[in-house]
């Protein structure tokens, strides 16, 4: 019986790998190339193709007990090119050095460097750790001019549930658009999902094209939704119901009003699951616009916001619902708040405004400053990393 279980095992490993080719890919994180076998669609009828990178032989312990074969299997029957990419177990593959190979793949993809044989979907393109599955366009608004979706990536099978993040995309256009992805090296929820948590991207709640406003509290009730639609979708896959939101650049005010409207019961009761928590368990806020009332002088968005909102001496209230930091009465969950040190004055000063009032109302708060002058992106400095990824640990863990 061993000896049929054996065989039957090689010969689903061989129908996965028929026809597969091997190319290799350069590192930075082992200085080295890996191997990166393509196996394409099994009934492919798409003109571009969406693509799963699959990352295998981490440094870290796999958390999805589900085999790769079966795993592989189902990508490619629903009509993903899929890559294996093998680090064999190289010491430094983990994060937060993966960050930076993690950045790259998103960066070669963008550059058309890496599958240049296919046509990629640039606008569906997954880093997908080994043992963990995707589950696509998870409805959590139905709005009927734009219905909002969210993309899981999750351990399947866990030995025990595990925490999430969510993410509102950068991206009005694609909630996992590469594009804005490489542009920003936002890596978080990519090297996330390696450290054994389930990651979730939603559509940010503004439509495209993007002008710097976030209505409010409009985007308040459709965020919060997202919160419920992945507590409840997360109990059927494995997760624990612990989440917390992170944000960068448009995607930072959405992180920060999850928790400063929390207990706030105004926005509730819109959307899907009325009946579940939209609680989070802390927040990691980078750039952004936190308040309205608190702007530089010479800030270049002033004409839009009173274009929109009228002048502020005139209508202070509209300009107060529109900053995440205006909710805040009291001490939050522990927040992490990191920014680059070349950021605009702009951002400079809003994270400036946003620790003064966390520190008068006695928040916990982790602040990082990444040193290396890279402008509007996200930190890559594998020391801020390590700390944030101790700060999910503590945070999702049970």
């Amino acid at each position: 019986m061993k000896n049929f279980s054996r065989l039957l095992l090689a010969f689903i490993a061989t129908t996965m790998t028929a026809g597969a080719t091997v190319e290799k890919w350069s590192s930075i994180v082992t200085g080295r190339e890996l191997e990166l076998t393509i196996s394409e669609p099994s009934n492919n009828s798409s003109s571009t193709l969406p693509v799963v990178v699959y990352l295998k032989n981490l440094a870290v312990p796999c958390v999805g007990t589900e085999s790769d074969e079966a795993i592989l299997k189902d990508f490619r029957a629903a009509n993903y090119l899929v890559a294996t990419l093998d680090y064999a177990h190289a010491s430094n593959a983990h994060a937060p050095f993966l960050n930076r190979d993690l950045g790259k793949l998103r960066d070669d993809f963008r550059a058309k460097k890496i599958l240049t044989q296919f046509k990629c979907d640039d606008a569906h393109i997954y880093l997908v750790p080994e043992g963990c599955r995707l589950k696509r366009d998870v409805l959590y608004y139905a709005d009927p001019n734009r219905p909002l979706s969210l993309d899981i990536i999750y351990p399947s099978q866990p030995k025990q549930p595990v925490g999430a993040l969510l993410e509102f995309s950068c991206d009005n256009q694609n909630r996992f658009g590469n594009t804005s992805l490489s542009i920003c090296s936002d890596t978080l929820l990519d090297a996330a999902a390696t450290e054994g948590f389930a990651i979730a991207m939603a559509d940010h709640p503004v439509a495209p094209p993007y002008k710097g406003l976030d209505a409010m509290p409009d985007c308040v009730v459709r965020i919060k939704a997202a919160v419920r639609t992945l507590r409840v979708e997360g109990a059927t896959l494995g997760l624990n119901g612990k989440i917390i939101p992170v944000g960068f650049s448009r995607g930072s005010g959405m992180a920060l009003m999850l928790v400063t409207t929390q207990g706030k019961p105004e926005f509730e009761n819109h959307g899907a699951h009325h009946d579940t928590n939209s609680d989070v368990q802390g927040a990691v806020v980078m750039s952004g616009r936190f308040t309205y009332l608190d702007l530089l002088a010479d800030d270049h968005m002033i004409p839009r916001y009173e274009k929109v909102w009228g002048a502020r001496t005139n209508h202070l209230e509209t300009w107060r619902q529109q900053g995440a930091l205006d909710y805040l009465t009291h001490a939050t969950q522990p927040l992490f708040l990191t920014i680059n040190c070349s950021e605009a004055p702009d951002a400079l000063h809003q994270m400036e405004v946003l620790r003064t009032r966390l520190a008068e109302l006695h928040s916990d708060v982790e602040y990082h400053l990444d040193a290396e002058p890279r402008g509007h992106k996200v930190t890559l400095d594998p020391e801020i990393l390590a700390v944030m990824n101790k700060y999910f640990k503590a945070r999702l863990n049970p």
